[in-house]
């Protein structure tokens, strides 16, 4: 049997109280809102930088490329100095504007929301130093099931990120169901990678970079659903339940 995917709502003073934006003078709130559209422009960026970086991660392996690799380990740090301004600017607004509501919501799904971009960043590093070990080795066939399971890794943080950005809960709640996919796909690229070393002891290096890189890209997929939850969470101000569909669970 499927977990049920939302917890029924409960009322929290700070969370259902009317917005902010109803409670304080035009001049106030209209600087309120410039800072939460900033905060959601923020978002937008690392969200794009995320994408981007985990896709040339990706590249980086299946075509080889040593260049693309430190490129892409290099851009790190601008999705590092992109979370760090995005919860300067949540400090500020839990500090001198005190939202409630929808609004208190945004704000703390929004800074979970930008911990788990960061981290897809740093997911996508260490593939790109992978890549620079497995692109010195002679190349096997498991790369290329490391592809598709990038690509469904990568189809589900999109999802994640557009369900955020249009607090769309139904393609949360699929991108949620969906981690199950990745999770099986994961376990048959490990089986492929391991069944490589056991016919040739000699591809050891190349197998455990690779299988590092197929573990971070579950990962990544186990953070776009981290997102997704964050898209209930902004919408109701409940929480999922903890526990998620695994592989053979997400029917």
């Amino acid at each position: 049997m499927m977990t049920v995917w939302w917890r029924h709502p409960g009322f929290h003073p700070s969370l259902d109280a009317p917005p902010m934006s109803e409670q304080l003078p035009r001049h106030i709130v209209t600087s309120y809102e410039n800072e939460l559209q900033r905060l959601d422009a923020l978002l937008a960026e690392m969200g794009g930088r995320a994408e981007q970086q985990l896709q040339q991660a990706t590249r980086a392996v299946l075509d080889r490329d040593d260049a693309l690799a430190r490129e892409t380990v290099a851009q790190d740090q601008v999705l590092d100095a992109l979370e760090h301004e995005v919860e300067s600017l949540i400090i500020r607004l839990l500090a001198l504007r005190h939202p409630m509501a929808i609004d208190l919501r945004h704000t703390l799904a929004a800074l979970k929301a930008a911990n788990a971009l960061e981290r897809v960043g740093d997911y996508a590093k260490n593939m790109a130093k992978r890549a620079l070990v497995l692109n010195s080795v002679p190349t096997i066939s498991a790369t290329a099931s490391v592809g598709r399971l990038s690509d469904l890794a990568r189809k589900q943080l999109a999802g994640a990120i557009e369900a955020f950005t249009r607090r769309d809960t139904a393609l949360a709640a699929e991108v949620w169901r969906r981690d199950a996919e990745l999770d099986d796909m994961h376990a048959g690229v490990t089986q492929e990678i391991f069944a490589f070393v056991a016919k040739d002891a000699s591809l050891i290096e190349a197998c455990t970079s690779l299988q590092f890189i197929a573990k971070n890209l579950e990962r990544v997929g186990d953070l776009a659903t981290n997102i997704a939850e964050m898209v209930q969470f902004d919408a109701t101000g409940t929480l999922v339940d903890p526990v998620r569909p695994r592989g053979g669970e997400a029917h």
